[in-house]
């Protein structure tokens, strides 16, 4: 089975169970994928710190723009969303609720709308002066 089959099977899938646990199931896999390439991304631009104090500087340079600033925020909704999701799911199958997952959803989408709307509000500063206290 190639991953194109794999891919149609999924959407296939899902466009039979709309429900919550289907979405929160693909947005959980979306954000652990989007964490990977943060990561890899992540790494990349600290390992030039080998390389001395100026390539260290000069890498961080590319991605302290308002463009990244924006970035930074889908990385929080990735981080908090993976989290959030990652406690619910936890909960409800260590303690048995899994009856009321539904419920723990909606719990986890107000606390991570309300974590977004401060981070956004964090981060509006730097997506409209590009200013970058430290740099």
């Amino acid at each position: 089975m190639g991953l194109g089959n794999a891919l149609k099977n999924a959407y296939i899938d899902t466009d039979r169970n709309k429900n919550v646990g289907t979405i929160a199931f693909w947005l959980h896999r979306i954000t652990g994928l989007g964490l990977v390439v943060y990561l890899i991304m992540h790494t990349y631009v600290l390992s030039s710190a080998i390389g001395g104090g100026e390539k260290f500087n000069q890498r961080m340079g590319l991605v302290q723009n308002p463009l990244f600033a924006i970035l930074e925020v889908f990385l929080v909704a990735g981080v908090f969303f993976h989290l959030l999701n990652g406690a619910r799911i936890t909960i409800c199958d260590f303690f048995g609720l899994t009856k009321a997952h539904k419920l723990f959803f909606w719990i986890e989408m107000v606390l991570f709308i309300a974590i977004m709307i401060i981070a956004v509000i964090l981060q509006l500063p730097k997506m409209q002066s590009g200013y970058y206290p430290g740099m």
